[in-house]
């Protein structure tokens, strides 16, 4: 925490970017995390075939980005 005064100097710099957090969006955050990899772990247990069921039809072009080997992979720069 700091000081109004302080603040307000800060505000008025335009050279300074001035960011918050509150904690209950950091909690949102990694509980969407650990959704995330709940999800992940019950994809990569489905087959191709079941994810296309799952999927509408306009996702069908994207379903390599389910593939656990290539989501492993760091892409090329």
């Amino acid at each position: 925490m700091i000081k109004v005064t302080v603040y307000q100097t800060l505000v008025k710099n335009k050279k300074i970017k001035i960011f918050f957090l509150i904690i209950s969006e950091i909690n949102k955050a990694l509980n969407s995390v650990e959704d995330f990899v709940k999800l992940n772990e019950v994809i990569s247990v489905m087959s191709l075939s079941e994810l296309k069921k799952k999927l509408s039809i306009v996702y069908h072009n994207f379903l390599d980005v389910f593939n656990r080997e290539k989501t492993m992979k760091l892409s090329l720069h």
